[in-house]
């Protein structure tokens, strides 16, 4: 029997229900996904009262489904350790390094992280777990190799491995991070996120919105509510299957409560309108007085760490993924999220070209290597703006700073350098206008992240006169943060 013909008749016969929640299924269900200490997890989090909102938009629209997931790296599998902390974050890594465009498959090491958490920032040395800050403040401060530099191994020593690996609570802390990376591994190249952030339960949409990207969170763990093999009530394996995670029943939370957990997955969207079937203590959908399903409705998309080949392989959102209950994330989740990584590409070297024959080659289109003798065919010149200019705050006018260039020549290449301090760059739109034409060099994004520095060439007037006006244009069309055009510059190569 299918899955959705099981569904189906389980939704339509009330008389049967109890006998769908315990149908038998060719899965393997047997699995059971390790959890963490909730205590660990959730360890350092303000009261939801205590942390800072993300201001709204004026303009801000916020649709009735949205997701980010073109934007995320394969679901993988903690195995069967219980470092769900470690794969949420790596997850949010990942993330943000494909929104940031330099590395569109990133694919950094959890095994790295575990060590770096547990023995340079030396969070909980005598446990598994550990959490979102620490585990973003290791790779702020000391970045993480990618997964082909130090793989992950799937299950953490034992006595077979080192003899003082014996399960005790007195183990080093080498056991629970199976050993030590080598000194080749430890130098090896190290990838890095800038600061992180408490996130408000209430500001996850604006956040995903304005950010374009997700969020972790570390939940107190309800066993029926996930489904998971260890709940003493009865599991719905089509909710399973499908990745549903509803708001905890009475009964599960007594009995969840007793042996405390936690987990940790990566927020990756929401959907307004998903309903999801209330479960009661047989696992059996809730029926209302008319036999009608009692459905929860809104949640928030996530990536689970459980591969993809158990929780949420039906999942509508791909498998490995799910969808958690709104008020399950509000009463019981704390959020951390950071901003993209600042990525340093490696300056052109001139001449490193070679053509089919071998003789080096200098592109002399590349503003980078117009100084260089081969491309002197073309003059540069560089032109200041008046900086020092306060941006007014919420104005759709803005400022506008001109430079007016009376030298007669054709435009071979134009670059623009603009550098603005602010408190909030994706406040700003910043333009570049000659005549009726204008180029947007920057349109509101960079999520919270404070200033904005641009350095970028342009084709678009090549070979036009370059003698006239240009006016660079900054608006700030949100409220409270504020800032300054420090100045700006434009470079001209002409013939």
């Amino acid at each position: 029997m299918t899955n959705l013909l099981r569904t189906t008749l389980c939704l339509g016969l009330a008389t049967s229900l109890g006998a769908c929640a315990a149908a038998s299924d060719e899965r393997d269900y047997s699995d059971s996904p390790p959890l963490a200490n909730v205590d660990e997890l959730l360890a350092g989090a303000p009261k939801a009262d205590d942390i800072e909102r993300i201001p709204r938009k004026a303009d801000e629209f916020l649709p009735t489904s949205h997701d980010l997931l073109d934007f995320q790296s394969p679901v993988r599998s903690q195995g069967r350790r219980g470092v769900c902390s470690i794969f949420s974050t790596v997850a949010l890594m990942e993330h943000l390094y494909i929104v940031e465009g330099t590395h569109l498959e990133p694919d950094f090491s959890e095994q790295y992280l575990q060590w770096s958490a547990k023995f340079e920032v030396n969070s909980f040395p005598s446990t598994s777990g550990s959490n979102a800050t620490y585990n973003l403040q290791a790779i702020n401060r000391f970045g993480i190799v990618d997964e082909a530099t130090y793989p992950y191994q799937n299950d953490q020593w034992g006595t077979s491995d080192d003899p003082a690996c014996d399960g005790e609570d007195d183990q080093p802390t080498r056991c629970y991070t199976n050993g030590h990376p080598s000194d080749d591994v430890k130098a090896a190249k190290k990838y890095f996120l800038p600061r992180n952030r408490w996130l408000h339960h209430g500001d996850i949409k604006s956040h995903m919105m304005q950010s374009g990207t997700g969020a972790i969170v570390g939940l107190t763990f309800f066993y029926q509510s996930w489904n998971h093999r260890k709940s003493e009530l009865q599991r719905n394996l089509d909710s399973w299957d499908q990745g549903f995670v509803t708001y905890p029943s009475e009964e599960d939370k007594e009995i969840s409560l007793e042996k405390r957990a936690g987990h940790s997955i990566l927020l990756v969207g929401w959907d307004d309108e998903q309903e999801m079937p209330t479960l009661d203590g047989d696992g059996n959908p809730v029926l209302d007085s008319n036999g009608d399903v009692v459905m929860e409705t809104g949640c928030y998309i996530f990536k689970n760490s459980w591969g993809t080949s158990g929780f949420g392989i039906d999942s509508k959102w791909g498998p490995g993924y799910g969808c958690i209950s709104y008020k399950y994330v509000n009463e019981y989740g704390r959020l951390r999220s950071a901003g993209l990584p600042d990525i340093e590409v490696p300056e052109e070297i001139c001449g490193d070209d070679i053509d089919n024959d071998g003789n080096s080659l200098t592109d002399c289109e590349d503003l980078a290597c117009a100084a260089e003798p081969e491309c002197q065919t073309a003059n540069e010149l560089s032109f200041e703006g008046e900086g020092g200019i306060s941006i007014p705050d919420n104005d759709p006018v803005g400022i506008g700073s001109s430079i007016s260039i009376s030298d007669v020549a054709k435009i071979r290449g134009l670059r623009v350098e603009v550098d603005i301090s602010h408190t909030y760059r994706s406040d700003l739109r910043v333009s570049l206008h000659r005549g009726s034409e204008a180029i947007v060099l920057h349109d509101r994004t960079g999520g919270g992240a404070d200033d904005l520095s641009l350095d970028i060439s342009l084709d678009d007037w090549n070979d036009s006169d370059l003698q006239g006006d240009y006016r660079l244009v900054i608006v700030d069309s949100a409220r409270i943060d504020v800032g300054t055009l420090n100045s700006w510059r434009l470079t001209a190569t002409v013939d």
